[in-house]
């Protein structure tokens, strides 16, 4: 194999699908981080030639404010909307041939990275009849938003010009390009809660965690007091820290109800009784706010949940305001209420209440969470008190962002459909989870916001998180391929696929990011999920660039289901964390992490691209390359797994960056190839 490298090739474009890197790539990764040579669109004013060096004509030379940071967000990946209030869709590319390829998104990013590529393996030729439709859409990505209409009138002035049509065709996604490329730029020195985007995020179960079992295991003093987060200390940290994480998800910290509390474990962690507290057997808030400024000082940052969807059956939310909640008057005479709702005195008002508990569809019905009660979007005053809530968390304790439970539920039209009549009134015509991302990050404009999503990924993202699950395939136009469940699946083409869509999302600036993981409180653990397959799909996962997601206990293979509950750690029945659980599994997480940390530091910023097989389709990879090479570092490097019981011939070219690779992988093999 050649161990040269000059620039990345372009998988195979099939069609129906982008294959999302390649020479394509590779310019835009240019344009991101320097100028291209000069385009003189009009024969004597050079525009854009220095476009990305210095700030979009109408844009602040500084931080742009939130408004304009969202504007530009939109243009950049989610789109913006048409006159009549409809959202723009990604662009659809028909090409000579008869095939379609739908952009992986809509906005600028979306639209040019799916032309590039297009571009880069058939040829403009294919697709530059589209030329008068780019044009017409990105006119009407630009319309709405007002400082754009320089860019405007620079799209008409390429098509006002007497150039032959191919000419006009370059100049035109030239101009596209670099713009695309300055607002990239500027989108990325303004928003604060870019950290989230590559965060490595390590998440402890406070309950289960046994802190002194894990000091015992590591070779250090057991001894702790009764409060976990008084005894969480810095050498505590410095562990997780050590091990590659830059941030702690502590999940679970609050009050949990007493009422129809689930199993004997302590109750679900998920039906809060109040959501602006510390559970006291885990300590005060004042000591939870010193354990965030610990954290801090070692480097860490600190991620709680939001949990908006619905309380506990006896939550002080519930006891302020049953008006708060999916519910009802009691029916007089009926002494106990229909399937799906729980009796509630309203001691202040002496009145009695039949409240829903809280549910999601699932096949075509409501399945329900019976310990919990479902709260009310519809009510614009309970809406200001989950954000005020929020806001007090960051201002108060430090918080730096929260995983939003369940956080599709609570979307206008999803809560609807579940909820419809029930409803106490019509529902705002604003978003929740955009009401809440705005108000939080305009105060604090480095809040990070991780929505639990199962559904509606585009919706999420316009609504302002950061990062969405990336767990199940989800339809959308440009498609999703969820990760975690690509990998359970063993499936070399859907992990392929799952690989092309995060190498997109890590890419991309103006939209929601990928989380991606092997594992959460909610998955079986990773050896039940994957089985032999677990080093492979964990080593593609911890590899990758991007947002991660790690439960801690895995690095041990700490696995204790229920029968009626196959999470690694249940919440129905009493669990502690045995840290000495299996050696060899530590020894695999050690030295990955290991790995891992080393890809990074030589990399720095890397992107990803879904590396085209040759010879046997059954095994899977990806190649990162850094943005920035570093002098004498690698150009390069291959992640590759076998995820099937058979040996595979591994075999792939990249004759642009001098690579001409042959291998083999044992069965769920896995390696790393620096080039």
């Amino acid at each position: 194999m050649s161990r040269s490298a000059v620039c990345i090739v372009l998988a195979l474009l099939l069609p129906l699908q982008v294959a999302y890197a390649g020479p394509a790539f590779q310019q835009l990764q240019a344009l991101s981080g320097a100028a291209a040579p000069g385009a003189h669109f009009d024969g004597s004013k050079d525009y854009v030639s220095d476009m990305t060096q210095r700030p979009i004509r109408g844009l602040s030379s500084g931080q742009l404010d939130l408004t304009t940071l969202r504007e530009a967000k939109s243009l950049l990946g989610d789109g913006t909307n048409l006159p009549d209030g409809s959202p723009i869709l990604p662009f659809v590319f028909r090409l000579t041939d008869g095939g379609v390829v739908t952009a992986p998104a809509a906005g600028l990013e979306g639209f040019l990275f799916g032309e590039t590529g297009i571009s880069a393996s058939r040829g403009s030729g294919a697709i530059s009849h589209h030329y008068q439709d780019y044009l017409n859409y990105i006119d009407a990505l630009l319309a709405p938003v007002a400082w754009a209409v320089g860019a405007r009138h620079e799209i008409r002035r390429i098509d006002a010009s007497t150039t032959n049509p191919a000419e006009k065709y370059q100049r035109l996604m030239t101009f596209v390009a670099q713009y695309t490329a300055a607002l990239r730029r500027q989108v990325a020195a303004s928003d604060g809660a870019a950290w989230v985007r590559t965060a490595r995020i390590y998440e402890i179960f406070p309950r289960a965690f046994n802190l002194a079992g894990k000091r015992a295991a590591e070779g250090r003093s057991s001894g702790s007091s009764s409060r976990f987060f008084a005894d969480f200390g810095t050498r505590d940290l410095d562990a997780i820290r050590n091990q590659g994480f830059d941030a702690i998800w502590v999940m679970g910290i609050f009050p949990i109800g007493e009422r129809n509390r689930s199993g004997t474990g302590g109750g679900s962690p998920y039906s809060i009784m109040d959501h602006d507290a510390v559970h006291p057997d885990l300590g005060t808030r004042d000591e939870f706010r010193a354990f965030t400024a610990r954290a801090h000082a070692a480097g860490l940052r600190v991620i709680i949940d939001f949990v908006p969807n619905h309380t506990s059956m006896d939550s002080k939310l519930l006891n302020t305001d049953p008006r708060f909640f999916v519910g009802k008057p009691a029916e007089p005479g009926r002494p106990d209420p229909p399937e799906g709702y729980f009796a509630h005195r309203d001691l202040k008002g002496g009145r009695d209440w039949w409240i829903r508990n809280g549910a999601f569809l699932y096949g075509g019905s409501r399945a329900y969470w019976n310990d919990t009660a479902q709260v009310d979007y519809s009510n614009p005053i309970f809406r200001r008190e989950m954000i005020r809530i929020v806001k007090r968390w960051v201002a108060d304790c430090g918080v730096d962002g929260f995983r939003v439970d369940m956080a599709y539920l609570d979307l206008n039209d999803f809560f609807r459909q579940t909820w419809g009549f029930e409803l106490g009134g019509p529902m705002p015509e604003r978003e929740f989870m955009e009401e809440l991302t705005t108000e939080v990050k305009s105060q604090f404009p480095g809040t990070a916001f991780i929505a639990e999503g199962y559904d509606r990924w585009d919706d999420l993202s316009k609504a302002g998180f950061d990062l969405i699950y990336s767990k199940n395939s989800m339809e959308r136009p440009g498609g999703h391929q969820g990760w975690y469940d690509s990998l359970a699946s063993r499936d070399p083409g859907q992990i392929r696929e799952a690989i092309r869509r995060a190498s997109y999302l890590h890419w991309q600036e103006g939209a929601s990011g990928g989380l991606s993981f092997i594992g959460n409180h909610d998955e079986a653990s990773p050896q039940r999920a994957f089985g032999p397959w677990t080093g492979g799909a964990s080593f593609l996962t911890l590899m990758m660039p991007g947002g991660l997601l790690f439960y801690g206990s895995q690095e041990v293979g700490f696995d204790q289901p229920d029968p009626r509950e196959p999470k690694s750690i249940p919440f129905g029945v009493p669990v502690e964390i045995d840290w000495k659980a299996d050696p060899s599994v530590k020894r695999f997480y050690d030295e990955t992490f290991r790995l891992s940390g080393w890809l990074r530091a030589e990399l720095g910023e890397a992107d990803v691209e879904a590396l085209p097989w040759e010879g046997d389709p059954q095994w899977v990879g990806y190649l990162l390359k850094p943005r920035r090479p570093k002098p004498g570092g690698p150009k390069a490097v291959a992640v590759l797994a076998n995820p099937t019981g058979g040996n595979v011939d591994v075999r792939f070219r990249q004759p642009q960056l001098g690579i001409d690779y042959s291998g083999t992988l044992a069965p769920f093999g896995y390696d790393l190839a620096r080039f």
